[in-house]
Order: C-alpha cells, then sequence, then structure tokens
C-alpha cells in the first residue's frame, strides 16, 4: 500500500546489526536506514573496524546510524569519520549538538513525564521515542504519547521498544511517526538478524502506510 496522499514515507531504520550479511539482508528487505551500536554495555556492541565492513556491504542509498550511550561528542564525531556514519543516535546524557553530522536524540519514555525535556531538544534533527528497557530492551512505551511528543519537538519523530511485525501497525496508527526503529524484534534466538522477521517487520510497515488514522 502507497503512503496516503501528501504523507512522506514511513522510514525504517533496523537497528543492532553486527554483521556484513545483516546488513546486505537489512537493505535487500528495504531498511532505510541501518543501525550499528557503539554502546559499549550493549550485547550488539561492534568495533569500528567490523562497522566499516558494513557500511561497505550497504548500498549508497541506506544511511548507516551510529548508536552511542552517554558518549562524548567528539569521540562519537570520530568515530564516524573513521566509519564513514551518516548520522548519530545518542542515548544516555546528551549533548549539547554539534557539527554537521545529523543527530539523533534517544528518550526513554515511561510516561508523559519524559516528555518534559523535548522542548531542550531543538538542535537534535530527530527524537527517537524508546520504552522503557532503553535502547535493545523490546518492551514498548504507550504510543499515543507520541502524538503529545510532536507538539513539543518539531524534529523528525521515530517509535522504537517491543517493535515486531505484529504489532508495529498498531504502533503507526497510534503514534503517526516519521519511521520506525527495531533491534530485538528481527532476532532469532542467536541474537543475529532472522531473514523471515526481518522482511515480515518491513512488510508490516509498508502495509500500514496510507491508513487512516
Amino acid at each position: 500500500m502507497s503512503p496516503a496522499a501528501g504523507r512522506p514515507r514511513l522510514r525504517i531504520k533496523l537497528c543492532g546489526v553486527r554483521r556484513p550479511q545483516d546488513a546486505e539482508l537489512c537493505a535487500d528487505a528495504g531498511a532505510d536506514e541501518v543501525g550499528v551500536v557503539f554502546a559499549p554495555r550493549s550485547r550488539r556492541r561492534v568495533t569500528p573496524e567490523v562497522a566499516r565492513s558494513i557500511r561497505a556491504a550497504l548500498p549508497r542509498g541506506v544511511l548507516l546510524v551510529g548508536v552511542f550511550q552517554d558518549a562524548e561528542l567528539d569521540e562519537a564525531l570520530r568515530i564516524a569519520a573513521e566509519v564513514g556514519l551518516g548520522a548519530l543516535q545518542l542515548h544516555g546524557v546528551l549533548p549539547a549538538p554539534a557539527g554537521k553530522l545529523p543527530l539523533y536524540a534517544a528518550i526513554q519514555v515511561d510516561g508523559e513525564g519524559a516528555l518534559s525535556g523535548l522542548a531542550r531538544l531543538a538542535g537534535f534533527r530527530r527524537v527517537l521515542l524508546d520504552g522503557p528497557a532503553g535502547g535493545g530492551g523490546g518492551v514498548p512505551f504507550a504510543w499515543s504519547l507520541a502524538r503529545r511528543a510532536r507538539e513539543l519537538h518539531g524534529g523528525e519523530l521515530f517509535v522504537s521498544g517491543g517493535l515486531t511485525a505484529d504489532n508495529v501497525a498498531q504502533a503507526i496508527r497510534s503514534a503517526a511517526p516519521d519511521g520506525v526503529d527495531v533491534a530485538s524484534g528481527i532476532e532469532g534466538a542467536d541474537g543475529f538478524k532472522d531473514p523471515v522477521r526481518v522482511r515480515a517487520f518491513v512488510a508490516a510497515v509498508r502495509g500500514a502506510e496510507g491508513e487512516g488514522e
């Protein structure tokens, strides 16, 4: 189903990629963005060397996003230049925006109070509303809060946290986001990206586009 008239196409970010072959899978399935994680405590963490191999496996039109936790912006920008990242997604303590690379602010949402600081994030191109368990935790938030978040932040709005092929259409209807972000919902038992789940998730997002709110 094509997007409703006048409404931009929903962007799909498939995150936590750890192997070049999984990057190729995500791109072939129709991902707009692929995320690589540099957060020290994440089980999905990759080295800059691995991230470079993932970047090399992606078509030019697929954006590679680096995911950082409590990172110094200068260090994140250094890694971005080394790897060839197209944007930085920052979790935890958020630095003051600087530099030319697009910056995305990730917010853990455990209730409406979590949105109180959104008005101060005007320098971030995108706000990612994540579940209360944080990046890759697989726990959803109340998607209806995304509509309130849009009133407070004028940039792009993505939703994440506990999304799967089974519930992403409902999340899109409830949140009306600019895009969706998934990690655990497209993984197999081994922690790597599962081809069936990846393709089912992308198909579910595209199937939800254009539906009435």
